[in-house]
């Protein structure tokens, strides 16, 4: 057996230690009682490696971690006058490719009926609450973990908070969370952010992956339950920053295709099943620690320095953005009078200085 088998299998063998130790943890801490479980450990215990392990431990913490009750309930209404009732069946009805195969006809038309029910009770309780398509993919999840009742309350919770920017008449708060990403990504990466500025790409992509905490392009049911413990435990933005990590994971990928638009979007949009999730969830957890919410809303893009020598001067940094904006500038009309009085300046000035040798 060669030394990296060994290393390999030891490291496996110390994870499974962990993992054990980590589910005795949570099995006395939800049995036992919570009233000694503070915010913090609920929070580590969901970065750590697996997160919660199971749906009966996220039921358990994650209320906790919110102040819900187990006994809470929303306000019962008659869905079918929501305004976006048709809407939100139309959604439902789709959603069959996070439904179970083999799932019975039935038992199928329960989960649709129960997830209509999550969706427009959780929305209802409140008449500045819109419905966006994406909020069943987050109140799917909710309702496998949850159950309708308990999910219902929680996504009405997460309305005031973490889903608030996106319920509104319009997703400018939304793009405004997406516009946050590439500036996070060039603190780490300058020469990946501006491959995918002047591909023109923009931030489209991670459209799915904010509004549904990626549960809408994750294939495997248990990554998506990771991601949430994640999302749960963290704050609103957090989604900003594990879109900024898997971004800066794929950089050898995304800047092999060409450098324009709808190949780079491609690349960005398709994720790959394979993803190393729980470093990925501590990349992005650094992130945030290195660039918390109160600074990231005000993150200034990183630029490419382009090093010049001139003769007798030196070196002189410019950065990109500085010569695309000198060249933008000297194209308008100011620019091109400005550029034509230099010229014009520099030939009389060329014509006499020569005039004055002749006449030497």
């Amino acid at each position: 057996m060669s030394k990296d088998v060994r290393k390999r299998r030891r490291s496996e063998e110390d994870g499974a230690v962990r993992q054990k130790e980590k589910l005795l943890y949570l099995t006395h801490i939800t049995t036992t009682g919570l009233e000694n479980v503070t915010k913090e450990e609920i929070r580590d215990l969901a970065l750590s490696e697996g997160g919660l392990l199971t749906n009966d431990f996220r039921r358990v913490l994650w209320l906790r971690f919110h102040g819900i009750h187990p006994e809470a309930l929303v306000t019962d209404c008659d869905i079918t006058e929501f305004r976006d009732f048709t809407q939100v069946c139309l959604d439902v009805h789709r959603c069959n490719s996070r439904i179970m195969p083999g799932t019975t006809t039935n038992k199928v038309r329960a989960i649709k009926d129960s997830l209509k029910n999550v969706i427009i009770k959780s929305l209802a309780e409140k008449p500045d609450r819109h419905y966006y398509q994406g909020y069943h993919d987050v109140s799917l999840t909710m309702y496998y973990v949850l159950g309708e009742r308990l999910a219902s309350v929680v996504m009405s919770h997460l309305c005031n908070s973490h889903l608030s920017a996106h319920i509104r008449t319009n997703l400018e708060a939304t793009s405004e969370q997406m516009r946050l990403i590439i500036p996070l990504v060039s603190q780490k990466s300058v020469d990946l952010a501006d491959f995918i500025e002047q591909s023109d790409a923009g931030t489209m992509f991670s459209l799915s992956w904010i509004i549904t905490w990626f549960a809408y392009v994750m294939k495997e049911e248990h990554v998506i339950y990771r991601l949430y413990d994640v999302f749960m435990t963290s704050p609103p933005l957090m989604a900003v920053y594990m879109s900024a990590a898997i971004v800066l994971h794929r950089k050898r990928e995304i800047m092999s295709v060409e450098c324009e638009l709808s190949a780079v979007h491609q690349v960005l949009h398709q994720l790959p099943p394979d993803l190393p999730i729980d470093m990925l969830v501590r990349n992005a957890f650094d992130l945030l620690q290195e660039f918390p919410p109160s600074v990231i809303k005000t993150l200034p893009m990183k630029r490419l320095e382009v090093i010049l020598k001139v003769p007798r001067f030196g070196y002189l940094d410019w950065s990109r953005n500085w010569g695309r904006m000198l060249i933008e500038t000297l194209n308008t009309p100011a620019g091109i009078a400005i550029t034509s009085s230099v010229v014009v300046g520099f030939a009389a000035f060329m014509v006499s200085l020569y005039a004055g040798k002749l006449q030497i």
